[in-house]
């Protein structure tokens, strides 16, 4: 009900606007070549007809005049007008005639061109506030919103670019079509008349920026998830316009918008974007602000319910219209950040529970042989004391054992939570120190599954960073390459480690021969919570991914080598 009141309103307005206005200024436009005889303008060819000697009469609606003043702008050839029945001001390629409650009901223009020629005369109208205030300053005003729509493409193409997020790109389209659009309008002002093959330009230029405009109103607003229904009819809407876009080659013209207004469109993108603000989505505002700009601009054009060249109106409106919604793509963008960083907090999080239960079961693993040595030594001495052979040194020499095994599994404890414990502050040190220390974390389990590791220092390097993180990604390689050779019962499994230096970079790779990564999957396998076992979170390559591209600034990579996979990380 709302959305048809509307409608009906906007009608009722166009009614009431094509009575009033500078539409309604000049009331007819008659042209003559006998000195007499009078036809209306639309009775010739302009496009084909040429004229030598030929007087023009422009009818004024007296009424208009009653309180206001205008200025007839006339694109014209100066040189081949005689006369004319009132004042005018004359420039290279137009007239001024300035028409106020003294100006005759009739207006005659007398022409006598050299040669016979097409008709070159034009007409643009101006209020007084336009020709005092607005006119002089048009080039700037012009230049301001060029620039502002121009920054306004390249800023959201860039982001594009980086984030690839399809909201900035159909935004940078819809930039550069209503800048050649408006260039045209200007252009076509000066104009007599436009060719056929103008005008189909035009109308598929304005065709092409309405389907990009709801293609970015469905990015921004996310229609498909917060408005299906009106997702569907917008989707629908782009389909027609497509169908209008193929049939304006043979036709000529936009068939669709003939019969439709494109502030009506405009007019439903804005209840799109009333209800997803409905819905909680805060860049909506931005959004239904801009289009309130862009809908208002179009309207006043549209049906003249303001005495402002239609140029101007665009020449200001386009350029808010720009800069509102470049500010919701930015909150959009903003949002996307908090986001992301919300994500990676929880991977973060997951990833340390995952890193405490591996703590865990390599605690138990490295805990297993000191434990049931003490087990032994409670046995010893329990038969000693039945057989009445616990003495003092006896006791001494098993409390010592004792003693040499629990200081083993406190060590234990201490390196653990040395290697897990988070770092602060950035410091030096030695890339093979950071891979012995994953190496020491895992290398029991290793053993109770008699997998082979070597670790080939060519080169050393230091760096300045976090040495555990390092040691965390080494872990994750060894622990990954661990596993599979396991899953895969392999002979002889084993894990080489190299580290190198080579063009200013620390170069380490660790290699299995576990036969390798499937190619379907290899580059998948750094995105997050990415896996192919059953019970693995997926997020510690990803991890790993961002600790070396992020704190280290280096690059991570995996590749298949004859024996199986190979991870490189440079920093």
């Amino acid at each position: 009900m709302p959305l048809a009141r509307i409608i009906i309103c906007i009608f009722i307005i166009n009614i009431f606007a094509y009575a009033n206005g500078k539409d309604s200024l000049i009331t007819g436009a008659y042209f003559s070549t006998d000195k007499g005889n009078y036809k209306n303008y639309k009775q010739y060819d302009l496009k084909n007809d040429y004229f030598k000697k030929f007087d023009v009469k422009l009818e004024i609606n007296k009424k208009a005049l009653k309180d206001k003043t205008y200025y007839l702008f006339i694109t014209t050839d100066v040189k081949s007008l005689i006369s004319s029945n009132v004042a005018y001001n004359k420039s290279l390629d137009k007239i001024i005639v300035k028409l106020d409650k003294n100006t005759p009901s009739n207006i005659y223009f007398s022409y006598e061109n050299k040669k016979q020629k097409l008709l070159n005369f034009k007409i643009l109208v101006f209020s007084e506030f336009e020709y005092q205030y607005m006119l002089e300053n048009k080039s700037i005003l012009y230049g301001i919103a060029y620039g502002i729509i121009f920054s306004a493409f390249l800023y959201n193409l860039v982001i594009f670019l980086n984030t690839r997020k399809k909201a900035f790109f159909y935004y940078s389209l819809m930039q550069i079509f209503l800048l050649i659009i408006l260039v045209d309008l200007v252009r076509f002002s000066t104009m007599t008349y436009r060719s056929s093959f103008e005008i189909m330009v035009l109308d598929i230029l304005e065709t092409l920026c309405l389907i990009v405009i709801i293609l970015f109103s469905k990015e921004i607003l996310n229609t498909k998830k917060n408005i299906p229904i009106m997702d569907k009819f917008l989707y629908g809407l782009i389909m027609i316009n497509v169908l209008d876009l193929f049939c304006i080659p043979f036709i000529g013209y936009s068939i669709l918008y003939e019969y439709i207004s494109r502030t009506l469109i405009i007019l439903f993108l804005m209840m799109a974007g009333i209800i997803t603000l409905y819905k909680g989505e805060k860049v909506a505002i931005f959004y239904i602000l801009g289009w309130s700009v862009l809908f208002i601009s179009l309207a006043v054009s549209e049906y003249n319910l303001i005495d402002i060249n239609e140029l101007f109106i665009f020449h200001i409106g386009f350029p808010i219209e720009s800069m509102i919604l470049s500010f919701a793509l930015g909150y959009k963008l903003k949002q996307s950040i908090h986001e992301n960083k919300e994500k990676e907090q929880l991977l973060v999080h997951q990833s340390k529970l995952a890193s405490m239960g591996e703590m865990i079961n390599n605690i138990a693993h490295q805990w297993r042989q000191p434990l049931t040595h003490l087990s032994f030594i409670n046995m010893d001495i329990q038969t000693a004391q039945d057989t009445k052979e616990l003495d003092k040194k006896y006791l001494d020499e098993k409390i010592n054992e004792s003693y040499e095994q629990i200081e083993f599994m406190s060590q234990t404890i201490d390196n653990f939570k040395d290697f897990y414990q988070p770092v602060k502050n950035k410091e030096l040190f030695f890339i093979s120190e950071a891979v012995n220390k994953a190496i020491n974390i895992i290398k029991p389990s290793l053993n109770n599954l008699n997998i082979n590791l070597s670790f080939t220092i060519h080169q050393d390097s230091e760096v300045e960073a976090f040495e555990n993180e390092y040691s965390q990604v080494v872990l994750n390689f060894i622990s990954n390459a661990k596993e599979v050779l396991h899953l895969r019962k392999i002979k002889n499994p084993k894990i080489d480690i190299y580290l190198e230096f080579t063009n200013n970079k620390s170069i380490l790779t660790v290699k299995d021969n576990a036969k390798g990564i499937s190619e379907d999957i290899i580059n998948k396998i750094f995105n997050p919570y990415f896996s192919t076992k059953n019970n693995s979170s997926g997020i510690g390559l990803y991890m790993s991914k961002i600790i070396v591209e992020s704190h280290f600034e280096g690059t991570i990579s995996a590749y298949n080598t004859k024996e199986g996979a190979c991870f490189k990380v440079e920093v």
